[in-house]
C-alpha cells in the first residue's frame, strides 16, 4: 500500500468522474511547489482531464526550467456550471415552517430574473437579511498545492472564493497547515512537497513520465539543498529513485542557491540507485 493511500481512497472514487479540475499554487511560492503543482498538472492533462493550473505569482526566470511552466495562469477562468443559493435571514420559525409565506414563483423581466414571494394573507414576507450564497464554480475538484490555508493562495482566493467551495484536495509538508480541504494530505516530515506528489501520483493511477519526473526532481533537490538537509530520509530517497527510473532528469547539482533552504552539506550523486541503461546522465 502506498504511503497516503487512507487519505486518497475518497479522492480516487471522485477522480475518474471530475471533467473540470484546478490546480492553485499559494502566492509566493517556491521551486518545490511549483514543481509539484505542475507534476499534477501533466499527469492530469495526460490523462485527458479539462484542467488548469493558476497562481498569482509571475513566473521568474529560475523556474523557467520545469515542464509546463508556459501553463500557469495568474487568473481563474470559468469553468461554466456553480449554483447560487439566496439565504433568506430569518423567515423559518422554529417548527421549520415558513409561515408567512404562501408561495414562490419566478418569471424574466427582460435580462433579470425576478424571484416572486407571495406572503400568506394577513403576513408580511420580509426577511431580516438577503445573502447570495455560491457553492463551486463548475470546479469537480480544487487541488491546492503547499497552501497553509486558503488565504495563502494570494488573489486567486480573493477574488475568487466562490471557486472554493467544493471538494478541495489540500497537499502541504508545513507543520501548520489548516487542515481546509476534503482531503487533506498534509505530511510534516516529508521533504518537500515534490516528495509527497511522487507518492500520490501513481496512487491515483495517473501516468509518471520522464518531464513529470524531472519536475519531481527539480522540487525535491531545491527543497532539500541537494538531498543534504535534515528531512531527507527513505520516502526522499525512494521519491528520487522512483523518478530516475522512468527518465527523469536530475537538475544540476552547482553551489547551492535555493530560494528555500541553506546547505548544511554538498549534494549527492544518486546514480547508483538506479542501473547504468536507466540512466540518462
Amino acid at each position: 500500500m502506498a504511503k497516503y493511500d487512507s487519505q486518497l481512497m475518497e479522492l480516487k472514487g471522485l477522480l475518474p468522474n471530475a471533467k473540470n479540475i484546478l490546480i492553485a499554487l499559494p502566492a509566493g511560492a517556491d521551486i518545490d511547489k511549483f514543481a509539484a503543482g505542475l507534476a499534477i498538472f501533466l499527469a492530469l492533462e495526460q490523462s485527458g482531464k479539462n484542467h488548469s493550473i493558476v497562481s498569482d505569482d509571475i513566473i521568474r526566470v529560475s523556474q523557467a526550467h520545469l515542464f509546463g511552466v508556459d501553463h500557469i495562469k495568474n487568473s481563474v477562468s470559468s469553468s461554466g456550471g456553480g449554483d447560487l443559493t439566496i439565504v433568506l435571514e430569518g423567515v423559518v420559525a422554529p417548527d421549520g415552517t415558513v409561515p408567512s409565506l404562501e408561495k414562490l414563483d419566478w418569471h424574466p423581466d427582460g435580462n433579470n430574473l425576478n424571484l416572486d414571494f407571495h406572503a400568506a394573507s394577513g403576513q408580511t414576507f420580509k426577511p431580516a437579511n438577503i445573502i447570495p450564497k455560491y457553492s463551486g464554480s463548475g470546479f469537480d475538484l480544487i487541488f491546492t498545492i503547499g497552501a497553509l490555508n486558503l488565504n495563502a493562495l494570494g488573489n486567486i482566493y480573493s477574488s475568487n472564493t466562490q471557486v472554493f467551495g467544493g471538494n478541495i484536495i489540500n497537499i502541504d509538508n508545513q507543520a501548520g497547515n489548516a487542515n481546509f480541504g476534503k482531503t487533506n494530505i498534509v505530511d510534516g516530515s516529508a521533504s518537500s512537497v515534490s516528495e509527497i506528489i511522487a507518492d500520490i501520483i501513481p496512487s491515483l493511477g495517473l501516468p509518471f513520465d520522464a518531464d513529470i519526473a524531472s519536475n519531481v526532481l527539480a522540487g525535491i533537490f531545491d527543497a532539500t539543498a541537494n538531498l543534504s538537509n535534515q528531512k531527507v530520509g527513505v520516502d526522499t530517497y525512494l521519491a528520487v529513485a522512483q523518478a530516475l527510473r522512468v527518465g527523469g532528469r536530475k537538475p544540476a547539482v552547482t553551489p547551492f542557491q535555493s530560494t528555500s533552504q541553506t546547505p548544511s552539506a554538498p549534494g549527492f550523486d544518486l546514480s547508483a540507485l538506479i542501473s547504468p541503461q536507466q540512466s540518462a546522465f
